[in-house]
């Protein structure tokens, strides 16, 4: 047997094998002893395809045998290893996608209990929710974890607790707790420093105050309020916060909030059943929804967070610690679960300026009382159409002024279709004062007219 050194290069992905008597450098097992004992007494082996094969040709084919059997046990290792990875790997990903699932069903939001939707309004229910990939869920469970209490700890002053109290006793000497709600610090101009809020967090209240950090109660005034948006502006003195302890002022940041989106991640900051601002977390699941609340129609933002008692008014913050909604509403029922309602952070910046500015919001009037056209309607009065049918107008209105007579059918509204009070109520709220509008009605259950209205300017103020 040679006692030089025989390499053989290039097997499997080119890796160096080097062989030295009988043992293999990367770990390979021993050769035959029984071939080494005898190696100097066999001269000849046997012949193939008429050629002799010496001992040494022998060696070299044992060993090249030898370390393609390793090679193939090898290859098998290595798929087995990759086949458990990929197992635990796809185990990794179950479980990081239940994780997620199960994180945004605990939402958090909150608003006064009797802002329930109607029961016809729960049935029109859908619900959005957005594909969520492996990478995505892996990002999101990070997200949740790591930037919500530092979302909480940079954003979490801009939103205060609100107190409400209301006169009651003998000739209202005594002072009687109202409730309790959020509201989001808004801007500091001077020594204002203007709060938004809900119009029925403070609705029918006489004495209001606000605190930061629960400690402190600070006397608030009342800037103005717009019932049919649900939303109020307060102010207090930057000087009362001061002496309060309060020196550093945190102002929210506003964010556009027409470019949220279904699937994204939301944290509601409240003051939730009056016990002290709050912070959970949930996901926006449907956009633009429109919903009647105690007859007011609003265009609100769906989220999963579960609504509690004391979060109204306060904010939806997004992952970068801006209000992207004022937390307004929720679905109340024993069979639902996880739906709630946020006033958009653009339509509610457009009429906290107009209350700061003018004491409260232009609105578009119309000058009538309707009612819908149901089956039952239709049955009772011989009717074949939908739309509104006006109860009455109001004595000297522009509605009036227009021709509109009661029992009159209005079937369209500056071009939008007219099936029901809230599509008129909308129409007209798309519409700005003084405008001047045509509306198509039926009049004596077929003559069809077309009219003419200015709808003039309805002023609430505080």
């Amino acid at each position: 047997m040679s006692t030089d050194k025989d390499k053989i290069n290039n097997i499997d992905n080119n890796e160096n094998y080097t062989v030295e008597d009988t043992n293999i450098s990367n770990g390979a097992d021993i050769i035959d002893e029984n071939l080494d004992n005898n190696q100097q007494s066999v001269e000849k082996i046997y012949l193939e395809n008429n050629q002799e094969k010496t001992l040494e040709d022998i060696q070299k084919e044992e060993m090249k045998a030898l370390m393609i059997k390793e090679r193939l046990e090898k290859k098998e290792k290595n798929r087995q290893r990759r086949k458990k990875v990929t197992k635990v790997f796809l185990k990794s990903g179950a479980v990081a996608s239940c994780c997620v699932f199960l994180g945004v069903g605990v939402g958090a939001g909150a608003i006064i209990s009797k802002n329930v939707i109607s029961k016809q309004e729960q049935s029109s229910f859908k619900f959005q929710v957005p594909e969520i990939t492996e990478a995505s869920s892996k990002e999101n469970i990070m997200l949740t974890s790591a930037s919500a209490s530092s979302i909480f700890k940079e954003v979490g002053d801009s939103v205060v607790n609100i107190s409400t109290k209301a006169a009651s006793g003998f000739f209202s000497s005594q002072l009687q707790d109202l409730g309790s709600g959020s509201g989001i610090i808004y801007k500091v101009d001077g020594d204002k420093v203007y709060i938004i809020t809900n119009n029925h967090v403070i609705e029918g209240a006489q004495y209001v105050t606000i605190s930061v950090t629960g400690e402190e109660q600070i006397e608030a005034n009342f800037i103005g309020t717009d019932p049919s948006s649900d939303l109020a502006v307060l102010s207090v003195s930057k000087q009362d916060m001061n002496k309060a302890g309060i020196e550093n002022i945190t102002v929210a940041e506003f964010a556009d909030s027409d470019t949220v989106e279904v699937g994204d991640f939301v944290f509601p900051i409240g003051n939730a059943l009056g016990r002290g601002k709050t912070m959970t977390q949930g996901m926006i699941s449907a956009q633009n929804k429109q919903i009647n609340i105690d007859g007011k129609n609003l265009t609100v933002l769906q989220t999963d967070a579960a609504i509690n008692p004391g979060n109204s008014g306060g904010a939806l913050m997004n992952t970068d610690g801006q209000v992207v909604g004022i937390n307004t509403a929720k679905l109340s029922s024993s069979a639902i679960e996880g739906i709630g309602y946020a006033i958009p952070s653009n339509i509610a910046i457009d009429i906290v300026d107009q209350i700061i500015n003018n004491g409260y919001v232009e609105r578009p009037y119309f000058g009538i009382m309707g009612k819908t056209i149901t089956e039952n309607v239709k049955y009772i009065y011989g009717l074949n159409t939908d739309g509104v049918i006006v109860v009455e107008v109001e004595e000297d209105s522009n509605a009036q002024r227009a021709g509109l007579q009661a029992g009159d059918i209005i079937v369209s509204f500056n071009g939008q279709t007219i099936k029901s009070v809230d599509d008129l109520s909308v129409a007209i709220n798309n519409c700005k004062a003084n405008d001047t509008v045509s509306f198509d009605i039926i009049r004596n259950g077929a003559q069809k007219m077309t009219l003419n209205v200015t709808l003039t300017p309805s002023n609430t103020s505080f």
